[in-house]
C-alpha cells in the first residue's frame, strides 16, 4: 500500500465531529480543522509513523470515562464505559480502515449481500430493521404466525481476541503492513479510568 496522502487525512478530520471529546493528548478535532497548517504537519507525522510500521506510545493509552445507562444509576453493572482516544491516532487508523474496507470489498473478501454492517457506504443495520418491521407488518396483515429472535451480545467488540483479529486479517490477504500496524497498536495498550475526583492506575488491556 502506498503512504497515506494528504486528501484521505482531510476526508477524515472534515467528516470528524468537531464536539468530540478530546482524548489524553487534550487536542480535539477542532484544532485540525481550523488550523490547515497543523493538518499539514499532522500529515508529515503521520506518513513518518506509515513508513516505520510502528505506532508511538503516546497513542496507545485511553482515558475511560463511567456513562449512566439509566437515571439514578449506582451499580457498576448500570454504567457503561467509553475509552477517550488520542485524536492523532483516530485520525489515523481511520484513514487506514477506510483503506481496508476497500481493499476487502474490491477483492469480493466480503460478501455483502448478507454483510454489510460495518462497511462504509452500506445502510446494514438500517437495511436489515427495515426488513424485520416488513416481515412483521405482512405476519400482522396476514394475521400469521412470525417469531423474532433479537440477540444483543455483551460487550460483542471488547471482547474479540487480538489474536483472532490477526488470523482474520491474514486469513483475508490484508498487506502485512496493515496487520502490523494493528499488531503494534493493541501490544502494551493502556488504560486508566476516572469517576468524580478519582483516576485508577494505568492497566494493561489484553484480550
Amino acid at each position: 500500500m502506498s503512504e497515506l496522502q494528504l486528501k484521505e487525512v482531510r476526508e477524515v478530520v472534515r467528516k470528524a465531529r468537531a464536539s468530540s471529546a478530546p482524548g489524553p493528548s487534550g487536542t480535539s478535532y477542532k484544532v485540525y480543522k481550523y488550523c490547515p497548517k497543523l493538518l499539514l504537519r499532522l500529515w508529515y507525522i503521520l506518513r513518518v509513523f506509515w513508513r516505520r510500521g510502528r505506532i508511538p506510545d503516546q497513542w496507545r493509552v485511553a482515558e475511560g470515562v463511567w456513562i449512566p445507562k439509566e437515571e439514578n444509576s449506582t451499580q457498576l453493572d448500570q454504567f457503561r464505559i467509553i475509552s477517550l482516544l488520542c485524536v492523532e491516532a483516530k485520525v489515523f487508523f481511520s484513514a487506514v480502515s477506510k483503506r481496508l474496507c476497500t481493499y476487502l470489498a474490491e477483492n469480493n473478501y466480503i460478501d455483502t449481500s448478507v454483510q454489510k454492517g460495518g462497511i462504509s457506504g452500506m445502510p446494514g443495520c438500517l437495511e436489515h430493521t427495515g426488513v424485520v418491521t416488513q416481515l412483521i407488518r405482512e405476519a400482522r396483515e396476514n394475521k400469521g404466525n412470525l417469531s423474532v429472535l433479537w440477540l444483543d451480545l455483551e460487550n460483542a467488540f471488547g471482547s474479540i481476541p487480538h489474536k483472532l483479529v490477526q488470523f482474520t486479517l491474514t486469513k483475508h490477504h490484508v498487506p502485512s503492513r496493515c496487520r502490523d500496524l494493528i499488531a503494534d497498536y493493541y501490544s502494551n495498550f493502556r488504560m486508566r479510568v476516572s469517576s468524580g475526583e478519582i483516576t485508577s492506575s494505568w492497566h494493561n488491556v489484553e484480550i
